[in-house]
């Protein structure tokens, strides 16, 4: 070999030589090719099984529905949705990627079977779609918020406290709360069983100290 590929950095073969003084070409066919400029980089793109080359009809939106044969069959799935508006893909409808999800073309080479292991390509009008669409977006907004509401009654967006069922929640500043503090009379309280106060008090002697 009298040149390198100038697509490998010079730093890289020289290290490479340097770390294997014994090299000759014809010892490792891999690495004759990693150095061999007469030889392209290409790399493999493999199609998913169930990937759409081609969308013929773009008035339809395509869908994976579960449809299983075999010996425990189970076609409930795409019966459901063919009772609400789907309908099987056709060739007519998408060009495949891979042959092999296209099943028993005809001399005509169409097929109404688009199949991937237990999934079966269906087709709804587009504004169903959107419209099964819209429904589900809606429905995950809305159970954000038990009361079906984004907003709070004010304009502004709910918090999680807000959330809970039952209890009200408000915000107040450090001068209001106290003011709205009791403190009870301990002797008071065990004198006649009833408890008076809402807050705890810190002796300010011992505050100071811990200071």
């Amino acid at each position: 070999m009298t040149a390198f590929d100038s697509q490998v950095p010079s730093s890289f073969v020289r290290n490479y030589l340097e770390g294997n003084p014994s090299y000759r070409q014809g010892v490792n066919q891999e690495t004759d090719a990693l150095f061999n400029p007469s030889i392209s980089a290409k790399p493999l793109h493999i199609p998913q099984a169930g990937q759409i080359r081609k969308r013929l009809n773009t008035e339809m939106e395509y869908y994976w529905a579960y449809d299983r044969c075999g010996q425990n069959p189970n076609h409930t799935r795409v019966e459901q949705l063919r009772a609400v508006g789907f309908d099987y893909a056709t060739t007519n409808d998408v060009d495949m990627a891979c042959e092999e999800v296209v099943k028993g073309r005809t001399k005509e080479k169409f097929s109404d079977e688009i199949r991937n292991g237990d999934l079966r390509l269906m087709k709804v009008p587009r504004m169903r779609w959107l419209e099964i669409r819209k429904s589900h977006l809606l429905q995950a907004i809305n159970m954000s918020n038990p009361r079906g509401k984004v907003m709070g009654e004010n304009g502004t967006v709910m918090g999680a406290a807000e959330l809970i069922p039952g209890v009200r929640t408000s915000v107040v500043d450090a001068d209001e709360m106290r003011a709205r503090a009791v403190v009870s009379n301990a002797a008071q309280d065990l004198a006649d069983g009833q408890l008076r106060g809402n807050a705890s008090v810190i002796a300010r002697d011992s505050v100071n100290k811990g200071r």
